[in-house]
Parts: structure tokens; sequence; C-alpha cells
């Protein structure tokens, strides 16, 4: 048995499709919502658990790889760009040491 959180993004393109549900039923794993941010028309991003065995695992990632759909572990560093970024408070829920609590700049600038 393997469980993992994982962040996916979804292209425009396939943010009105039942993806999660596919993992469920073709590959029999289970799913917990951690995050997410679904726009139609627009990228979508979600943060979620998944379990199954290892075997199911490693198809339905390759099925979401397979449809275009990016996935990076949770662990992996969380990075703003400040030109895009809407300060909407996403990549604070998700940062596994919670760390982007604890980035802030002093008076002189030093983070």
């Amino acid at each position: 048995m393997v469980s993992k959180r994982i962040v996916l993004t979804f292209p425009h393109n396939k943010v009105d499709q039942p993806i999660v549900y596919k993992l469920v039923k073709d590959f029999d794993l289970v799913f917990n919502i951690l995050q997410a941010k679904i726009t139609p028309k627009e990228e979508g991003v979600m943060v979620l658990e998944l379990q199954g065995k290892k075997e199911n695992y490693a198809e339905g990632v390759k099925y979401l790889t397979e449809i275009g759909v990016k996935i990076q572990p949770l662990g992996k560093d969380v990075i703003r760009n400040e030109d895009k970024c809407t300060h909407c408070g996403v990549c604070v829920t998700v940062c596994p040491a919670r760390s982007a609590l604890h980035r802030q700049k002093d008076d002189e600038g030093n983070i």
C-alpha cells in the first residue's frame, strides 16, 4: 500500500473532465482532496492525498501524465513568482513545513 500527497496541475482543456473519478473507478485508488482551485477555461490545481496498491498507484500516475496532468510531490519547495502572484494564499496552505508563514521581511528587507 502506498499513500502520497501530490499536487496536480490540470491544463485548461482538462478541468471539466472526471479525472479523479477515473483514478477511483479504473485504478482502485482512494483520494482525499486537501486543497483545490479549479476554474473553467483556466488551469486547475489540486492538492490531494492518493493511496492504493503500489501497482495501481503507478498506473494511475501514468494515466495522469499521459493526459497532460502535471504531478509534483507536495514536499517539493513552494516558490512564489512575484510577477504572477495574486496573493491568494494557496501557497501558504500547501506548504508542508508552513515556512511560508514565517518568511517575513525585517526592516532592512531581509527574510
